[in-house]
């Protein structure tokens, strides 16, 4: 792109991974001179057609590089559906690599998203990610700020505020309360959507169970079932929340049939620093955080995905670590 790129950085997603686009823009902006575009959803409200149009005009030509944070469902919501069409459109115009994609699930990346994959032994680390960003700006003609000694150290402090923060809140009485709201929340939020008409086939029966630690859903012949896995001590941080994607008929006392087999799933901790910001983060790659809404929205959207390809037929392989739920 030219110089006078209005960006540096357009960074795509599908809607579920709206914090770690809210996180990868927090630490890129301080490094960047031209800035970071975003387009993050308000609420439950589409975007208006100015919004779409920005959105559109900043991965098609605005931005030095596009991000793409890469996973099974980008592409599949009406608002990233948009933004990969805009790539599209801009990978076949400029026919440079100035994309850089970033997996967060093992899904393949399609033939014609052409780019340079950000490659890890795991999932990418934020910090792999953001320094890998910050270096392709410079390698497509940007002018990257270079940090003080004195920015790295406050940049230093500022993460270790925030990780002492969180270790306190979790640590807490508070935080033991909070556990129980946040998985009502999760099942609620995963039955409304279910049953909200249009996200679902018609005539796809759903079955819900719960129990203090353990919530499924069966929707046809795909179920979600979501465990919470104390740890040794009374410390919610050293929970773990265990998503997985079924297919085939969860057993009637809430664990998978002989007929079930997992397709996809992940580990989340507890993320938070007080009641307002608690967040599910992956426990393989740091860069992915998820409200109770936004976690509920991807398994649902995946479920629904699946029944409408006609995915639950397959059997599937074995679940990876690394996929999303």
């Amino acid at each position: 792109m030219p110089s006078a790129s209005k960006y540096d950085v357009a960074i795509t997603a599908a809607d579920f991974d709206a914090l770690a686009v809210a996180e990868l823009k927090r630490r890129l902006t301080p490094r960047l001179a031209r800035g970071v575009h975003v387009s993050l959803p308000a609420g439950d409200e589409p975007r208006s057609a100015a919004e779409t149009a920005a959105t559109r005009k900043a991965i098609e030509k605005d931005a030095r590089v596009v991000v793409v944070l890469f996973q099974r469902l980008w592409g599949a919501t009406p608002a990233s559906a948009v933004e990969a069409e805009a790539l599209r459109a801009r990978i076949g115009k400029v026919k440079h690599k100035d994309v850089l994609i970033v997996p967060v699930d093992s899904s393949p990346i399609p033939s014609w998203l052409k780019g340079v994959p950000v490659r890890a032994t795991s999932g990418p680390a934020s910090s792999v990610v953001v320094d890998a960003i910050v270096d392709a700006v410079a390698a497509a003609g940007g002018a990257p700020k270079r940090l003080t000694d004195a920015a790295r150290a406050e940049h230093h402090a500022e993460d270790e505020r925030r990780a002492q923060a969180r270790v306190s809140f979790l640590s807490s009485q508070r935080a033991l309360t909070l556990i129980n709201r946040e998985l009502d929340s999760l099942s609620a939020a995963v039955l409304r959507l279910c049953q909200t008409p249009g996200t679902l086939p018609d005539g796809v029966e759903l079955l819900a169970r719960r129990t203090p630690d353990r919530y499924t859903v069966q929707i046809g012949p795909v179920g979600l079932s979501f465990s919470w896995i104390r740890g040794r001590s009374s410390s919610i941080a050293e929970g773990q929340l265990l998503v997985i994607e079924w297919s085939g008929q969860l057993g009637e006392q809430q664990i998978a049939s002989e007929t079930a087999m997992p397709a996809f799933e992940h580990v989340l901790q507890p993320h938070a620093t007080s009641p307002e910001d608690w967040s599910w983060r992956r426990s393989d790659l740091d860069l992915c955080c998820y409200t109770s809404k936004d976690l509920a929205a991807q398994c649902v959207t995946s479920a629904a995905r699946r029944l409408g390809s006609g995915a639950e037929a397959e059997r599937p392989a074995p679940a990876r670590r690394a996929a999303s739920a």
